[in-house]
């Protein structure tokens, strides 16, 4: 589903590869799922898309609208299963 980016950080001079992408997380969600995501007090209902963890404390998951456009990035404890996806694309 996403390119493998094997020059994306260059780990042999002591750092560690980022995570870039991909189609599972580890919060039980896969790429293309339905859920619902609140923030501030406000519910959006979308497809995951991947997720972002920018420190350890910090993970974060992308929800996005019915044209792949990005809602914005939610709290994985902030984020309910609706639907699992299918990987068959419907409008």
């Amino acid at each position: 589903m996403y390119r493998r980016q094997l020059h994306f950080e260059n780990s042999e001079k002591g750092g560690t590869r980022k995570r870039k992408g991909g189609t599972v997380t580890p919060f039980g969600f896969r790429s293309g799922d339905k859920v619902r995501a609140e923030k501030a007090s406000v519910i959006y209902v979308g497809w995951i898309g991947g997720y972002t963890q920018t420190q350890r404390t910090m993970n974060n998951v992308s929800v996005y609208d019915h044209n792949w456009k990005r809602i914005g990035q939610f709290s994985p404890n902030k984020v309910e299963l609706l639907q699992r996806s299918t990987r068959l694309c419907v409008d």
